[in-house]
């Protein structure tokens, strides 16, 4: 960071008391600029002008918005590495070590949501946000390594239970907006504790718990249009977008993406684009809702058979895995909506929470989930689903789309089981 700055930028152990407040006063002002704005909507500009000094002040500390950036990623970073390390866990129980440093991460995604959701933005800050969460999960992966090594928990990968315990804060964290309470903060580390020690199964017996039977798909129900009726020709343009949105949003991020690429790849008059959408937004907002659907779809295609909610989570986490893998880029679209377009990213969101609720009721009900909230649980699954998908199919670049079967199968069984060492 100091080398490609040191061009431009004052060496900053030199500046003197003044120097370093302005410094400060600027980070600080393009932090709340990020917060409002985005990455891509905000400017040096809007920062220089809240901040009151002129864009050549900006420049004498800051070589550009990308740099401003990094600088408070690593902020936040040392923020989070400080808090653990100040902390002593030394002498506590095992569910007391448990309970400490997963309060530290919660307070951190709360704390920090803001700066979590910009990090989503694109793919742009792809280098960042993978440096960024792989500073935290490194931490978890060493506490949850000891105490595998201990005897505390079942052998699981270690960046399995990181990264979902990172999806798992981050969701409890957001502000869903729904008519559903939230929980008080003791009564949410109790809740992802036990969660995490159990899994959801609960006491009635379950016929899929071998290893073979935990990646078992069933034969999919067929798909069939409503009386067979063929696309119309308005049906068919519009399908025309979405296909051609999907590859220009998927490579360019949606900021960066316009209505004439889109247009172009669907073979289509931009006149005929906006018959059928006001504006690009207009167009996200379609996109989204067109991608829950055909995502909830195909893995309802894969449940709707199962007599067992366990069945039912196990076989939607592997089609999920699936569907991101084959949208992978265009999944992207979901965290950089919770930013350009927080009302659609609201309803994503709450539009499978609700699919989530009534299953997850129902399996409690008939004791083949354990009696949790079941909007807990929703929001716990779906965290950890995301961020899964996030670290296995977004994130890496080698893998193609496709999550290896241990990985998978460490997933279901953590999902299932939870940490607690296998009796007997």
């Amino acid at each position: 960071m100091g080398a490609r700055a040191s061009q431009t930028i004052r060496n900053k152990g030199a500046l003197k008391a003044k120097g370093r407040a302005t410094r400060a006063a600027i980070l600080d002002t393009a932090h709340e600029v990020f917060k409002t704005m985005g990455f891509y909507g905000s400017s040096i500009s809007e920062i220089a002008r809240r901040c009151g000094f002129s864009k050549g002040t900006f420049y004498q500390y800051f070589k550009n918005k990308d740099q401003i950036f990094q600088e408070l990623n690593d902020l936040i970073i040392t923020r989070f590495l400080e808090k653990v390390e100040s902390v002593s866990v030394e002498g506590l129980s095992f569910e007391a070590r448990l309970k400490t440093v997963l309060q530290i991460l919660y307070r951190h995604c709360r704390e920090n949501l803001a700066f979590h959701t910009i990090l989503g933005e694109s793919e742009l800050l792809d280098s960042v946000t993978i440096a960024y969460y792989e500073s935290i999960a490194r931490y978890y992966r060493h506490f949850f390594r000891q105490e595998s090594q201990s005897g505390n928990i079942r052998t699981i990968d270690p960046s399995i239970i990181a990264y979902s315990l990172i999806g798992i804060c981050y969701f409890h964290s957001l502000d869903w907006k729904s008519d559903h309470a939230d929980f008080h903060e003791a009564q949410l580390i109790d809740l992802i504790v036990e969660f995490m020690m159990n899994g959801i199964t609960g006491s009635a017996p379950w016929n899929s718990n071998s290893e073979k039977d935990l990646l078992k798909l069933p034969e999919p129900l067929a798909i069939e249009k409503p009386d067979n009726e063929p696309m119309t020709k308005g049906e068919k343009t519009r399908q025309a977008i979405f296909d051609a949105a999907e590859e220009v949003i998927g490579q360019y991020g949606i900021n960066r993406a316009n209505i004439f690429e889109i247009t172009r790849k669907a073979g289509v008059a931009q006149g005929t684009f906006y018959v059928h959408f006001e504006s690009k937004h207009e167009l996200i907002e379609g996109f989204v809702k067109y991608f829950n659907h055909a995502m909830r779809m195909e893995v309802q295609r894969f449940v709707a058979k199962t007599s067992d909610r366990r069945d039912a989570e196990r076989i939607g986490i592997l089609k999920f895995l699936e569907f991101t893998g084959k949208h992978r880029k265009i999944y992207r679209i979901v965290p950089e909506c919770e930013i350009i377009s927080r009302d659609v990213s609201l309803w994503y969101y709450n539009k499978i929470a609700h699919g989530y609720i009534q299953g997850i009721r129902q399996g409690i009900e008939n004791s083949e989930i354990r009696d949790m909230p079941p909007v807990f649980l929703a929001r716990t699954l779906m965290g950890l689903t995301h961020f899964v998908a996030l670290k296995w199919v977004i994130w890496n670049a080698g893998s193609r789309g496709v999550v290896s079967n241990q990985i998978q199968s460490d997933i279901i069984r953590f999902l299932i089981y939870g940490l607690k060492p296998p009796t007997g």
